[in-house]
């Protein structure tokens, strides 16, 4: 009598294992894909920029007054001059005295990048103390023009 004697076979239990790895860096590619994206489609339009005005502003007398106007050359206290002799314009009008306060007043239709490289031209001619002009709203610089100055 011959009878094999068969151990029963143990049956593996497969635990349901999903591999993320894949996923995340595929969605992490995404992520980067499109922030890069996004950052090179806002370089190209800008953002309109509307310039804050300033119901304190003051007149300021006796400074370099540099006008920056759209259509219209840089001046520097009222002499038109070419953007690259800023510095030799605030030199004559100041006596080259480099402690002299430069006033910038730029009209809100100004580009930002024209203002921009109109302040690196000051600095680069030595200048620091220098001044971003504020004005009114021109409906308040008529009140106040109108109203009777009282003291207290």
């Amino acid at each position: 009598m011959n009878q094999e004697f068969v151990l029963p076979r143990r049956r593996r239990r497969i635990r349901p294992y999903l591999d993320l790895t894949a996923m995340i860096d595929t969605v992490f590619n995404l992520l980067i894909f499109f922030a890069v994206a996004s950052t090179l489609v806002g370089a190209r339009t800008g953002l309109p920029l509307k310039l804050p005005s300033a119901k304190t502003a003051q007149p300021v007398p006796e400074r370099v007054v540099l006008h920056l106007l759209p259509g219209q050359p840089v001046q520097v206290n009222g002499q038109a001059v070419v953007p690259d002799q800023i510095g030799p314009a605030l030199d004559r009008a100041t006596g080259a005295d480099r402690d002299a306060q430069v006033v910038v007043v730029a009209d809100e239709k100004v580009p930002y990048s024209q203002l921009v490289a109109a302040l690196d031209r000051v600095r680069l001619a030595d200048y620091h103390r220098i001044a971003l002009a504020a004005t009114r709203p021109q409906s308040e610089e008529k009140s106040a023009a109108a109203a009777p100055r009282t003291r207290p």
